[in-house]
């Protein structure tokens, strides 16, 4: 009888603790025909699930009520490529996100992990990343506004919203033995909302960016700068090589409205990498201006349209000094509240020279550098959100 009483005591508790946790399963599959006008010369056709604005991937996140308000919480996200089953983030297993952390509704929220920067977060409600997605971002994802990149050994902390305002920050720790500051990275943010108005800024500084392991080369297939081959001819004068930047810097900011159907968008960012030893200690600088827009015909059809302009300084001489201007659209078309239909297009053409002395070429999304100056991309494609 005891060991009856004690048995049902147990699956009683059992059962509470249960009832005040939870664990979610979920994922977008996100999968398409692409067309390129011009990679390496010729036109490719390609079926593709990484390059879609949201890209394929499947996760687990989770909850449990420690009570008073405080719960505990996490975050396992993987990438996946549909067609060949292989991993996204360069083979990294929870290449996307990988955190647990404490949050609490009048204090906030604390994760460790594998995360996004400030950038990538205050940046999601003006720039280019919802909804025109991957292919629309900035060329190169230099500023990071479309989460290229992920920061390893991260800590983050999200404010509550504060009559509209939220602020948010991270450290990234480099882990070295002996030099605290190599591969370590320090980011914030805030963002302001008010009814259809959203407007914020973010500020992002990391040591050593291209190292194996450090913020801009931080995925499981990472090497040295010295071997990398991760970077384009945009910027690989600066990252890779013996002696590449010791500093990488970005600031962005912007300001999104709606009213009825309509929306509006407006953003910039300074993005500047410093002390490259190849080019002798030099700075390299890159400025990018974008307005988008969105058109919401009824609650199933909306139409964005995006356009940026993109410029690097000259470093030495005329290496570097590059332009860039792109304009893209989409069109997307809700089938149920999981299934969405979508086209999207977007036009690059490129000029001037490159950060290793050759003409600039068109590359949308770093998906393969055209032989030319310009570019087109086309994508029709089904995404399914589960």
């Amino acid at each position: 009888m005891k060991k009856t009483l004690l048995a049902f005591g147990l699956a009683t508790l059992s059962g509470a603790a249960f009832a005040q946790s939870s664990v979610t399963l979920y994922g977008v599959i996100d999968e398409g025909v692409q067309f390129m006008s011009n990679v390496g010369g010729g036109r490719q056709y390609t079926l593709d699930s990484v390059s879609g604005p949201w890209g394929s991937r499947w996760g687990i996140k989770g909850t449990e009520d420690l009570g008073g308000g405080l719960k505990t919480i996490f975050t396992l996200e993987s990438g996946m490529n549909l067609n060949t089953g292989a991993l996204g983030q360069g083979g990294t297993f929870f290449g996307r996100q990988a955190f647990v952390g404490l949050t609490k509704d009048n204090l906030g929220t604390l994760t460790l992990g594998r995360q996004y920067d400030s950038v990538s977060d205050m940046s999601a409600a003006f720039g280019p990343q919802s909804p025109w997605g991957t292919s629309a971002g900035h060329p190169g994802d230099l500023d990071n506004m479309i989460r290229s990149n992920r920061f390893n050994n991260t800590i983050k902390y999200t404010s509550p919203s504060l009559a509209g305002l939220v602020l948010n920050a991270t450290a990234t720790l480099g882990g070295v033995a002996g030099d605290f500051s190599q591969n370590s990275a320090y980011t914030f943010g805030a963002l302001y909302t008010r009814n259809s108005f959203v407007t914020g800024a973010a500020y992002e500084f990391v040591k050593n960016p291209s190292n194996a392991g450090a913020p801009l080369n931080s995925n499981a297939n990472a090497v040295s700068p010295a071997t990398t081959h991760i970077f384009t001819p945009l910027n690989s004068g600066y990252l890779a090589g013996n002696a590449p930047a010791t500093s990488w810097q970005d600031i962005v900011a912007g300001a999104a409205y709606t009213f009825g159907p309509y929306g509006i968008g407006v953003n910039y960012s300074n993005v500047r990498y410093g002390n490259i030893g190849n080019l002798g200690g030099a700075s390299a600088t890159f400025n990018t201006v974008e307005i988008n827009g969105k058109y919401q015909f009824n609650p199933l059809w909306f139409i964005g349209l995006v356009y940026s302009y993109t410029k690097g300084n000259a470093v030495v001489g005329n290496l570097g000094n590059q332009h860039f201007n792109q304009a893209g659209f989409l069109i997307d078309n809700l089938l149920s509240k999981r299934t969405e239909l979508y086209f999207e297009g977007v036009y690059q053409v490129a000029s001037g020279t490159n950060s290793l002395g050759r003409p600039a070429r068109a590359d949308i999304d770093s998906l393969g550098e055209s032989s030319s100056n310009n570019q087109l991309f086309v994508r029709l494609a089904l995404r399914h959100k589960f």
